[in-house]
């Protein structure tokens, strides 16, 4: 099964916490679990939102 959203949120333990399209909800929920190391993954750009993100 494969996923069209292009923003991922994951753990810091690669746990899938939201698929979506929209970057602001997924700001947000990272925001959230930042004390669990959370993190974007963007589908165009790999490594762009993950340097970015990461606080």
């Amino acid at each position: 099964m494969s996923h069209k959203e292009r923003y991922t949120v994951y753990t810091g333990n690669k746990k899938v916490l939201l698929r979506t399209n929209d970057l602001p909800e997924a700001l947000e929920v990272r925001e959230e679990h930042k004390s669990e190391g959370a993190y974007i993954e963007d589908r165009k750009n790999k490594n762009k939102h993950r340097n970015d993100f990461i606080g």
